[in-house]
C-alpha cells in the first residue's frame, strides 16, 4: 500500500462515503483507519458520481486500490477464489509471453533469420592501395594533363 499516492488513497476515502453501509462495514476497521492516516488532508477529490461514468475520472492508483477492497473484503468467498484463479493465470499468460519474447536460454544462440543470411552470404573483397609514390605520380601527371 506505500505505492499508492494519497491523493488516491482521499479518492477511495470519497467513494466509500458514497458507497452503501452494508459494503463499507466488511471492510475492516484497521484498514479505513489506515485509509484516513495516509489521506491527503489538503486534497479535495472532485467526483462527480451523477455521472454514469464517474470511474473513468478516477486515478488508476484510486481504482487499484477498489480492486484490492473489492478482492478481499466484499465479494463472497467463491468469487474470491475465481477472482484469484484468475488473476493467477493473467500473470502466467503474461510471464509466457514474456519468456517466449526474452528466452533465457536462446539469447546467445544465432537465429537463422534473412538478414543473417545475407551477412553470411557477403564474401570479402580484397582491395589493393597504391603507395603514395604512386599516387603522387599520378596527380602531377593528372594535372600536367597526361594520363597513365
Amino acid at each position: 500500500m506505500e505505492n499508492f499516492n494519497k491523493k488516491a488513497v482521499s479518492e477511495v476515502i470519497e467513494i466509500l462515503n458514497h458507497t452503501d453501509k452494508e459494503i463499507v462495514e466488511k471492510i475492516p476497521q484497521k484498514f479505513i483507519d489506515f485509509l484516513f492516516e495516509n489521506e491527503d488532508k489538503n486534497y479535495i477529490p472532485n467526483i462527480d458520481f451523477y455521472d454514469e461514468n464517474w470511474e473513468n475520472f478516477i486515478q488508476e492508483d484510486t481504482q487499484a486500490i477498489l480492486a484490492l477492497l473489492y478482492r478481499d473484503y466484499i465479494v463472497s468467498e467463491d468469487e474470491k477464489t475465481k477472482l484469484l484463479k484468475d488473476e493467477q493465470e493473467e500473470k502466467l499468460k503474461l510471464e509466457n509471453e514474456l519468456r517466449e519474447k526474452y528466452n533465457p536460454d536462446n539469447i546467445f544462440k544465432k537465429k537463422n533469420t534473412e538478414e543473417n543470411i545475407q551477412i553470411n552470404n557477403v564474401q570479402l573483397a580484397e582491395i589493393k592501395e597504391t603507395s603514395w609514390f604512386k599516387r603522387a605520380l599520378e596527380k602531377i601527371m593528372k594535372f600536367f594533363g597526361r594520363k597513365k
